[in-house]
C-alpha cells in the first residue's frame, strides 16, 4: 500500500487542513451541498490528479466521490463494460 505522502496526503496536506478547517464550519459541502459542522468527519478534497484543492466536504461524501472514480477507472481498465456502454 503507498504510504500517506505518496498518496497525497503527508505533512504539506496536513498543515494546510489543519490550518484552514475552522473556515470550513457552516459551509456546504462541495458534494452534497449540506453544510459542515463541528464534529463532523471532513476531509480537504484534491482533484483526481492532486494537482489543486476542491475544499472541503464531509467525508463520507469525498471518499464515496473517490470511490466511484477509482471503481470507474479499474473497470475502464478491465475492458469491462458498464450500463451506459450497452
Amino acid at each position: 500500500m503507498a504510504s500517506t505522502s505518496d498518496r497525497g496526503y503527508g505533512t504539506d496536506h496536513q498543515r494546510i487542513r489543519r490550518a484552514l478547517l475552522a473556515e470550513a464550519y457552516g459551509r456546504p459541502c462541495h458534494h452534497c451541498g449540506a453544510p459542515m459542522l463541528k464534529g463532523q468527519a471532513l476531509d480537504l478534497d484534491h482533484t483526481a490528479d492532486r494537482s489543486a484543492y476542491r475544499g472541503f466536504a464531509h467525508a463520507s461524501c469525498n471518499r464515496s466521490e473517490g470511490a466511484k472514480r477509482g471503481n470507474a477507472n479499474r473497470r475502464r481498465s478491465k475492458g469491462m463494460r458498464t450500463s451506459e456502454a450497452w
